[in-house]
């Protein structure tokens, strides 16, 4: 981790807490109505450290573990000496917390041990690659903005740092006096739009008798709509407000996926049956975590695909049944310092040249017991996986490798953004061979007590070609922006878009069911809001509308990919027309009965009540 610098605190300037303030102990942090009790420890770290292998060795104390591999590996964290039993129920009991805070252990990547263990020149390859034309154009849509758009942000930015903090009853009086001026009647608010995209909104608040105040930089507002959280400043109590300042673990890739971590515990639902496993690259644990599951899913890919080598397939059957041990085998291997891991010499194996043919082919029955594994059919031998840029949207800098040696400079090619690896769902389902997603429009509503509302019709984004895994740079095949597609001057098909009903048909023609997928989709937003709740801003008087992109495999089960804050309303085809005239008037009876008169019904419009805390 990173030290923080030395600094002196003057005492004198610290408030004690008055007698009438309640001091909450360290016990009641935890998510004591979440804690599922019954669930046996074991199972509890079996669910959550699925995936992340090096993540449950340091718990049990064994940091750099590798360094059993190589002597000269200076060790720097000294091992834990506790008793099996005390650090499992250390890892047990750390799972009970939720993922509050955003902290990350810097690192070198190319000095890495597991990477030079793996015999990967980082720093080579990164020179080679800043030499590639063709590698350095996969960066080119990082920054997609033209000239007027950042000089529009700039301007923004310079208005917003020249603005002075107003205090509360400041604001209050100018708010008085606004509504006195303009001879507003109780029941008139006035509002602040920050967006495009938004005059059916408007329209609607304007029927109720609403003022519109036009500088989107003001803090003189009943109610603030904005796509930006920076244009809040700071609300005051009664002020009405359309984003969370704290989102960062629900809306961002490497956030989501270190709330999502947990799941089992604090949801009861377990994230690796609906979230393909995840690693924020920038993160030291979660690099290591990747790499020890990249190895093993390589060889699980290994045996599904065409096989050449008996030496190779005997040598992934036995990896695979030391990734599937049971818990209990998995921990005191770890405690007796023989760590389930694919070691160096067992990686190089893999990796040399293919030379006898297989012989035996029972190993294809043999691999059928490790469908126990949730995510073990989303694999189908190709090994993909999808590198994301952190706190980006849009499609931007996604791309999709098989090999570690393209990865990684990918990865690491651009000091300024961070990435997440993803597993690639394979087993999609397609349509009219094209792969789609679903997205779905939620609000979260009063954190405290958490209200879900779930909007009555989604609709699906389709890519412009037919999909194929033989061309993984072809992005018109793989994502499904419209951002994206927009671009593309050869499409296969012109309809880039479904409506809810379109899609609802050809499932059925398919034998699926649209509502048992809409149901699953139901219970994945509940259980991830569930484990995104403290994170969030703890404020009354706010909502946050966000879109949530699901991919849908061959059984017609739907996978959450991500999280999208602030989801464009834009029109940009005959679907997103209607559902975006009919999805902002729903959201101004939403915001004028529920947010501003207190209504207290399940349905406003078309948003649907799907969870309410008790």
């Amino acid at each position: 981790m990173q030290q923080s610098e030395d600094f002196q605190i003057d005492w004198s300037k610290v408030k004690k807490p008055e007698l009438t303030q309640k001091i909450k102990p360290k016990s009641k942090l935890k998510q004591a109505e979440n804690q599922l009790d019954h669930v046996d420890p074991l199972e509890r770290i079996q669910n959550c450290f699925r995936y992340r292998l090096s993540s449950l060795m340091a718990a049990m104390g064994k940091h750099q573990y590798y360094c059993v591999y190589d002597p000269k590996i200076k060790k720097t964290h000294p091992e834990v000496k506790k008793s099996k039993e005390d650090l499992i129920k250390r890892c047990s009991d750390c799972l009970e917390l939720s993922c509050r805070f955003v902290s990350r252990s810097s690192f070198l990547q190319h000095r890495h041990p597991l990477v030079k263990l793996m015999k990967i020149d980082l720093r080579t390859l990164l020179d080679k690659t800043k030499q590639d034309k063709d590698f350095q154009l996969q960066y080119d849509d990082l920054d997609d903005q033209d000239e007027d758009s950042k000089q529009k942000v700039e301007e923004q930015e310079k208005k917003l740092a020249e603005l002075e903090p107003q205090q509360e009853e400041e604001i209050r009086s100018k708010l008085q006096a606004m509504r006195k001026n303009l001879n507003l009647q109780n029941n008139q608010k006035i509002y602040i739009m920050q967006g495009e995209f938004f005059e059916i909104l408007k329209q609607h608040l304007n029927s109720h008798g609403w003022v519109e105040n036009p500088d989107i930089y003001s803090q003189v507002y009943d109610f603030k709509f904005c796509y930006a959280k920076k244009f809040l400043q700071t609300p005051i109590q009664e002020q009405i407000v359309s984003r969370f300042q704290q989102t960062k673990l629900v809306s961002t890739k490497f956030g989501l996926t270190r709330s999502l971590r947990n799941s089992f515990v604090i949801a009861g639902e377990d994230s690796s049956r609906f979230y393909p496993r995840c690693y924020d690259l920038s993160d030291e644990q979660d690099f290591e975590d990747f790499i020890e599951e990249y190895k093993f899913t390589w060889a699980e890919n290994y045996l599904k695909k065409e096989l050449k080598c008996q030496k190779k397939v005997d040598l992934c059957l036995k990896l695979l049944q030391r990734k599937f041990m049971n818990i209990q085998e998995r921990l005191d291997s770890i405690f007796n310092n023989d760590y389930p891991v694919v070691t160096p010499k067992e990686w190089e194996l893999l990796q040399k040249q293919d030379e006898k043919e297989v012989t035996d082919i029972s190993y294809k029955e043999k691999i059928e017991i490790y469908k126990q594994d949730p995510q073990f059919d989303i694999s189908k031998g190709e090994n993909i996986w999808v590198i994301k840029p952190c706190g980006m949207s849009r499609g931007r800098g996604i791309k999709y490798f098989r090999n570690l040696e393209d990865i990684l400079p990918y990865a690491y090619g651009v000091k300024e953004v961070n990435f997440v690896a993803q597993k690639c769902v394979e087993n999609i389902m397609t349509i009219s061979k094209r792969k789609f997603d679903i997205r779905q429009w939620v609000i979260i509503s009063d954190i405290q007590n958490l209200n879900i509302w779930f909007y009555e019709e989604c609709y699906i984004r389709f890519c412009g070609v037919e999909y194929s895994t033989e061309d993984l740079k072809n992005r018109y095949a793989h994502l499904t922006n419209f951002s994206v597609q927009k671009h593309n001057e050869e499409p296969q098909f012109e309809k880039l878009m479904f409506t809810q009903d379109e899609f609802i048909e050809t499932l059925n023609q398919m034998g699926h069911d649209f509502k048992q997928l809409k149901n699953r989709m139901q219970e994945i937003t509940i259980a991830t809001f569930k484990c995104c709740q403290k994170a969030m801003e703890q404020r009354k008087n706010t909502f946050e509308l966000f879109g949530l992109d699901f991919i849908v495999d061959e059984k017609c089960q739907p996978w959450l990919i991500e999280i999208n804050s602030s989801p464009t309303f834009g029109i940009s085809t005959p679907v997103t027309e209607r559902l975006v005239e009919m999805g902002l008037k729903d959201l101004g009876v939403f915001i004028v009965d529920h947010m501003f008169h207190g209504q207290q019904k399940k349905s406003f419009g078309g948003w649907n009540l799907i969870y309410k805390k008790k």
